[in-house]
């Protein structure tokens, strides 16, 4: 007797909206629940969503709402699961909501968590995903060559403060160049970090305020498409006017470290051993990872992640990651160096991992001065 398939049950959210794009082709913009058993899945969702998202589903997916299997919105996924699903044997992810599990477990159903990836096919990317990706970081390209042009044109105070014409240069003003640069060409990116100075030390810190000359301003821009969901991911550090000495230093290190961490790259190679070579890079160049004050100083993050329908995916580079990439994964390598008292540095690309190398899916320029 054939053994009956597994039935995987995905709750769309925040959480799981990659999965479910990934494995129907479409997003529901609110709750839905998507029942996979083998190949072919039932996606229940509302009736407003119903007619949508039955004609931009991919083939192998069933769209219904909740009144078509004797339900009703109100009642909710519980009962949706209960009115389409037989098997009394769900799996279930990591993060299946409690209070729906609870119920589920009271209608008889038992659920057995999966510690795997729902969809670790997603690591490999196909060649239309690759594009997909690279399609958002042209827009993150024109984004970032935007933001700098407009940083390179403002002029230096006597009080070092960057100004176009009378109005002080912010990094307000710089992130809305960045944003709409990106809405031209169907971006989204809502986290976009214009870091100058002090700020720039925190690798995540958004930025605020005025921009000076002589300091670090990190632009990190990750764009996702509004048109396929997929993201972009890319990072530059510059410097109006003349740089420190010690900042040039940094920025070369961190040059350097990613240059290595590139020629790491190839399919069949270990990701920590990826990061290794950045950060033995930076190690050889004297800059050593510590704790001052209590604050965390150098290389204080990995070297990258993966990008797709997410913008921090698997596989991860870092030490703490002990994986083979690849042929066909798309990965960032970030190195960077940050210090409270002069600033931060991160240079980062998106790229492709190929048989042999790697393939930086749109090339932008290196600068520190501008």
């Amino acid at each position: 007797m054939k053994k009956p398939a597994s039935v995987h049950i995905l709750i769309s959210s925040a959480k799981n909206a990659a999965n479910v794009r990934y494995l129907c082709g479409a997003e529901p913009p609110e709750t839905a629940v998507l029942i996979q058993t083998g190949r072919r899945g039932t996606l229940i969702v509302s009736e407003m969503e119903y007619n949508r998202l039955r004609r931009t589903v991919k083939r192998g997916i069933t769209v219904l709402h909740p009144e078509m299997i004797g339900s009703s919105w109100k009642k909710g996924p519980a009962d949706w699961i209960k009115k389409s699903v037989t098997e009394k044997k769900l799996i279930v992810g990591t993060d299946f909501p409690l209070g729906l599990a609870e119920k589920l477990k009271r209608a008889g159903f038992k659920l057995k968590i999966s510690e795997e990836a729902i969809c670790p096919q997603r690591e490999i990317k196909t060649a239309d995903e690759i594009s997909a990706v690279q399609n958002a970081q042209r827009a993150a390209v024109a984004a970032m060559n935007a933001a700098i042009k407009q940083i390179a044109s403002a002029e230096i105070g006597q009080d070092g403060i960057l100004r176009c014409g009378q109005t002080v240069l912010t990094a307000e003003m710089v992130r809305a160049t960045i944003c709409h640069t990106l809405l031209d060409r169907e971006g989204i990116a809502l986290e976009t970090i214009v870091a100058g100075g002090p700020h720039s030390a925190d690798p995540h810190e958004r930025g605020t305020g005025p921009l000076r000359a002589g300091q670090p301003i990190v632009l990190d821009i990750f764009p996702r498409s509004a048109v396929t969901g997929y993201w972009g991911d890319l990072t530059r550090t510059v410097c109006r006017g003349p740089a420190p000495a010690e900042l040039k230093k940094m920025y070369n290190a961190v040059k350097a470290a990613q240059s290595a961490a590139l020629q790491a790259v190839k399919a069949g190679v270990w990701t920590d051993d990826v990061h290794a070579a950045a950060a033995g890079e930076l190690d050889r160049r004297g800059f050593k990872n510590e704790t001052i004050d209590g604050v965390p100083q150098g290389f204080i993050h990995g070297t990258g992640h993966g990008v797709g329908l997410e913008i921090h995916e698997a596989p991860r580079v870092s030490s703490a990651v002990h994986k083979k990439l690849r042929a066909g994964n798309i990965i960032t390598i970030e190195p960077g160096l940050y210090y409270p008292h002069i600033g931060g540095i991160r240079i980062e690309d998106t790229i492709a991992v190929t048989k042999d190398s790697y393939k930086i899916l749109v090339p932008c320029l290196k600068k520190l001065e501008i």
